[in-house]
């Protein structure tokens, strides 16, 4: 997310909510599955709440190296985080647009139609110039080295997806309860946003090329990567960071194309649009498709996209609420940039308080709103050791580099006692930062909880490679009472009981009895193995021990590649079976075989 300055300026919600009521009647009823009693609708979620954190694709190249081998193997991340947002993917602008790309030698864009979801290997330009700009190579086409891999396994040359798309579908082979969306859009990928919707048939098209290329996975191909079904399954929904429908120009990144009169309405008619069609597909697949929004803080901007509007939330699954960015370096007094409590002398009164309010007074559920903060601070030098005081802004910091700096860290309290927000203050360079700590994360999750919210979440992970924020939040989401999201908690392969293990990896030496984890089962060596992947040849190395989160004592289905000796018993097709000696491969029910029923 960007920063945006947050002003207060004459509220045009009856002109909006004309519009939209307007183009909601006009819009067909969504496509319902086939068979509701096939599709499976559950989320993933803590105790009943979510737990979004949002990851830059550029982290995995950046300083920190923050690639998901390093955020999510061996790490606790990967128990704290249900759902993970990759952001950005872009949407194609003009013709013009796409055709000066080209000629300047962009690959990806050959398929490529104006106002569509596309996927380059353009550079983005100067501010507004981003029409074509994509990171495809970051993307899909990059290689990742063994040491550098999820699971071990170095890209080959000839694999049709390699890059974070690759590594977001092995960590999905070791989590497969985690789930994962492209984020469309952001700060720099919203110039297109309104000129894409404007038109039923643009809308239509929009959705459809957005779930070819990110659900169905149809790349287009660069350097040999990609192609048809390419990325078949990396996603299971998308996160839509429109920055900002129908907004004034302060609040919006150079060269966007707005339409302040109708944004509001045809951003509406465009989530339903993309509801529509991927009800369709979930007729054919059985899968529920997740959509959610980056939701705006500043009143203004709330309304002039229509954000709070009820009917916008009966095709969104649920909203992160912008958290951050209340207050920040571009301005040249110190402050709280994520408060809890606003404070009418300060900042416009703007406040996660005001905020949440903005949403759940117009009627929408709490339940569908998640809390945001954020895993980085905004700093201030020559400022002295106080909010609301004169500085110089300095930019931002990663909660990371916070943390290295040895901050005199400040928790403050409104004057009835509630926890508003953390600062930390460097007297030998005069700085002053404001940002979350875990502290500071676990009350706000408190708070949440006691308003009926239905999680958190974060921007973005990569500035927190330990997961320190995630931990400190699902600290408290396990702790409290069970909350409002009908999900499911995901499944501990790491834990599974009588069966400790750990993520398989292609680089590691395994002997007999070593025991990893891999496609939601446990698995256990007989012998020697190094490299051979579990679960893949039912004569090989690895035995499937169990189910993830299944003790291995429980009767479960037949296992080609498990040993069973004389006494075990197996499922197979309805039916229980009874080893009478020693069987690996041998199919349950066959005449004179080693299974009795």
């Amino acid at each position: 997310m960007a920063r945006v300055s947050h002003r207060l300026s004459a509220l045009v919600a009856a002109v909006v909510g004309a519009l939209v009521a307007g183009a909601l009647a006009a819009l067909p009823a969504a496509a319902a599955p086939a068979s509701v009693a096939d599709v499976d609708a559950g989320t993933t979620s803590l105790n009943g709440y979510r737990s979004v954190a949002y990851y830059g694709g550029w982290q995995a190249t950046g300083g920190a190296k923050a690639t998901l081998k390093r955020l999510f193997v061996g790490s606790a991340t990967s128990r704290n985080i249900t759902h993970l947002d990759y952001a950005f993917g872009n949407i194609a602008g003009s013709q013009q647009a796409l055709d000066d790309a080209r000629r300047a030698g962009a690959q990806g864009l050959d398929d490529t139609r104006p106002y569509t979801c596309f996927a380059s290997d353009a550079a983005a330009g100067p501010a507004g110039q981003t029409e074509a700009a994509g990171s495809a190579r970051d993307d899909f086409v990059r290689t990742y080295s063994a040491a550098d891999s999820v699971l071990g396994i170095a890209d080959t040359a000839t694999q049709k997806l390699a890059g974070t798309f690759n590594q977001l579908r092995q960590l999905k082979r070791l989590h497969p309860d985690l789930k994962v969306n492209i984020s469309l859009g952001g700060w720099s990928y919203s110039a297109s946003f309104s000129a894409a919707v404007s038109t039923p048939q643009r809308r239509e098209q929009l959705a459809s090329s957005c779930i070819d290329l990110y659900i169905k996975g149809n790349l287009p191909v660069i350097d040999g990567r990609g192609g048809p079904g390419a990325a078949a399954g990396v996603f299971d929904g998308f996160d839509l960071d429109w920055e900002w429908p129908g907004a004034p120009s302060w609040a919006q990144q150079a060269g966007n194309s707005v339409d302040e009169q109708h944004d509001a309405a045809n951003f509406l008619a465009f989530v339903h649009e993309l509801r529509r069609q991927l009800d369709a597909l979930t007729a054919t697949t059985g899968r529920h498709y997740e959509i959610s929004a980056f939701l705006p803080a500043s009143p203004t901007v709330i309304t002039a996209g229509g954000w709070n509007v009820p009917a916008l939330f009966h095709d969104l699954d649920y909203g992160n609420l912008q958290g951050y960015d209340l207050w920040g370096s571009w301005a040249d007094t110190t402050g709280y940039q994520a408060g809890i409590h606003g404070d009418a002398a300060h900042n416009w009164g703007l406040g996660l308080d005001t905020i949440v309010a903005s949403y759940t007074q117009a009627g929408i559920d709490p339940a569908q709103l998640n809390l945001g903060m954020p895993a980085y601070g905004q700093g201030w030098k020559d400022a002295a050791a106080r909010p609301w005081a004169s500085g110089v802004g300095i930019g931002q910091q990663s909660w990371d580099a916070l943390k290295a700096r040895g901050l005199q860290v400040h928790h403050d309290y409104t004057a009835g006692g509630e926890f508003n927000a953390t600062w930390g203050y460097d007297p030998a360079t005069g700085q002053f930062w404001s940002f979350d700590d875990p502290f500071a994360v676990a009350e706000k999750t408190r708070w949440a909880t006691r308003l009926g919210l239905g999680g958190v979440d974060f921007w973005d992970l990569g500035q927190d490679v330990r997961g320190d924020l995630p931990a400190a939040a699902a600290t408290v989401l396990r702790a409290a009472p069970r909350g409002p999201v009908a999900g499911r908690s995901p499944v501990s392969c790491r834990t599974t009981p009588n069966a400790k293990a750990r993520a398989w990896n292609a680089q590691r030496t395994y002997h007999g009895g070593d025991r990893v984890y891999l496609d939601g089962h446990v698995y256990e060596a007989l012998w020697y193995a190094k490299g051979e992947q579990p679960g893949a040849a039912s004569a090989g190395p690895w035995s499937t021990l169990t189910a993830c989160g299944v003790d291995p004592a429980t009767v479960q289905q037949w296992y080609p590649d498990r040993v069973y000796r004389a006494g075990d018993q197996v499922i197979h097709r309805g039916v229980t079976y009874t080893a009478q000696w020693w069987t690996r491969g041998q199919t349950p029910g066959r005449a004179s075989g080693p299974w009795h029923r």
